[in-house]
């Protein structure tokens, strides 16, 4: 009944969990059944994460956890107010910025040095209003491993005045928190003015204020990740417009993608595995889907590119066009030491919204769409003929619909469809022949994968044609 703000896994079991928007914390099996375990009081999905033999969940001004999970696990609401950890002050609620229907969550949580730090932000009227602040939580073992309270401190460090967490990440033995512009009350609907900053601070020796703080081109951003030293953010603009950066040391933060649809996920929603990120994001061309982009490679050696990886299984219209959105991600093992697969979450925009998360479970070419470059001719044409190889002879249940697009796309000529109804003969390379396709300036050329099996298409696909007689049309 609710977006998931967080996937999370733990090593004590092989379930997924998924802490969403309405507060509830689900759980799902390997065959993916459900089971909903509870609802934190008051929950929204402000933050949540594994650490210590527990899942923590933050609510609009408290904390709850799950655990302990090697032994018949409870959800025990309001730690944080209460004795569990030391009876801390309430959390702030800043009422962070929405996109599509989604909040972004106002209480990051990360582990870093066997603590897990989480974000807040004062809102009271006192001398620290309107300034960003850490806290970290730390236990041991009393009966079970992370059940008894070890030190947990509020207001481990401050942040400069005006500025919320709303990721947080680690850089060697330092952490990182990235933090966005906000109004000292905690009211997004006030117009804000500033940059993003990256907010370095030594954990090891844990002093008052941070050593380092690099401004970011963009007003907004959202989320941090470090995979394999590198350090990754995403921001940009809420009203279309994502950069991707890496942070390449000192006060300098290099740019390796841009979009001008989109805007920038939600700290849950990026992952990395391998040599390779991945994150949540939209797109309208070459049609409406919510999807996932990736940057690099398992392999190192191959040169790292940008790839739309997958679309979601959402419902499709037009409401569901406008605010359809992933929400989460997050590799996971779905069975021992196996290469870990993307849970991707996601919802629509519907009168009735939809709510899912997607998972890996075979090959399937359902639905991936691939479009050539616009080829420009510069006078009247005429296509003939279109030669396709095939990675693998046609079976049951692959298809493809190719389709010609004429002159700035005005024009959709769709050919006969690649399937073993229409090739029974289990062919490996297609012929399209005769076509007679015409047009006046340019073409393009489409691939639309459909069915439960993958139909591979090898290089090269050749088109054949020939100018016709030039005229003012």
């Amino acid at each position: 009944n609710g977006y998931v703000n967080w996937l999370m896994t733990c090593p004590q079991n092989e379930l997924l969990y998924a802490y969403i928007s309405t507060g509830r914390l689900l759980s799902y099996n390997t065959s993916f059944a459900e089971t909903n375990i509870g609802t934190p009081t008051s929950g929204a999905g402000n933050g949540g994460g594994y650490y210590n033999n527990y899942l923590y969940l933050a609510t609009p001004t408290d904390i709850s956890r799950y655990g302990p999970l090697d032994n018949s696990p409870i959800l025990t609401n309001t730690v944080w107010t209460g004795a569990t950890l030391g009876t801390q002050a309430a959390l702030g609620n800043p009422a962070f910025p929405t996109q599509s229907g989604i909040t972004y969550p106002n209480h990051p949580m990360h582990v870093h040095l066997n603590k897990l730090y989480v974000g807040d932000f004062e809102t009271a009227d006192n001398a620290n209003q309107g300034r960003g602040k850490i806290h970290w939580i730390r236990t041991n073992q009393g009966t079970d491993e992370g059940d008894t309270n070890d030190g947990t401190t509020q207001n481990a460090f401050y942040l400069p005045y005006s500025y919320a967490p709303i990721d947080i990440e680690s850089w060697g033995d330092d952490l990182v928190v990235l933090a966005i512009p906000m109004h000292a009350a905690g009211a997004s609907s006030t117009i804000i003015q500033g940059k993003a900053l990256l907010i370095f601070w030594d954990a090891v020796n844990a002093p008052t204020n941070p050593y380092r703080i690099v401004p970011l081109i963009d007003a907004f951003a959202s989320a941090l990740l470090n995979l394999n030293g590198d350090l990754f953010i995403w921001s940009g603009s809420l009203n279309n417009g994502v950069r991707v950066s890496k942070y390449v040391g000192g006060h300098k933060v290099q740019q390796i993608a841009f979009f001008e649809e989109g805007y920038p996920p939600p700290a849950g929603c990026v992952d990395g595995m391998g040599n390779r990120i991945a994150w949540g994001g939209k797109m309208t061309y070459p049609e409406n889907a919510s999807c996932v982009y990736a940057y690099g490679y398992k392999d190192a050696n191959i040169p790292p590119t940008l790839q739309n990886i997958m679309t979601t299984t959402h419902t499709t219209g037009s409401a569901g066009d406008t605010n359809r959105a992933v929400t989460a991600l997050k590799y996971f093992q779905q069975a021992s030491f196996i290469v870990p697969r993307l849970g991707v979450a996601w919802k629509d925009g519907g009168g009735t919204e939809d709510f899912g998360i997607d998972r890996f479970l075979a090959n399937s070419g359902e639905l991936a769409i691939w479009r050539s470059l616009t080829y420009s001719i510069g006078k009247p044409f005429r296509i003939t003929k279109i030669s396709l190889p095939l990675g693998q002879p046609i079976a049951a249940n692959m298809s493809i619909v190719p389709t010609v697009r004429i002159d700035d796309e005005e024009t959709t000529f769709t050919l006969t469809t690649i399937n073993s109804t229409n090739y029974p003969n289990s062919e490996k390379r297609i012929l399209l022949s005769p076509i007679g396709i015409y047009g006046k300036n340019n073409f393009s050329f489409q691939l639309r994968f459909t069915g439960t099996n993958t139909l591979s298409v090898t290089l090269p696909i050749v088109i054949e044609g020939e100018t016709v007689e030039d005229a003012t049309q």
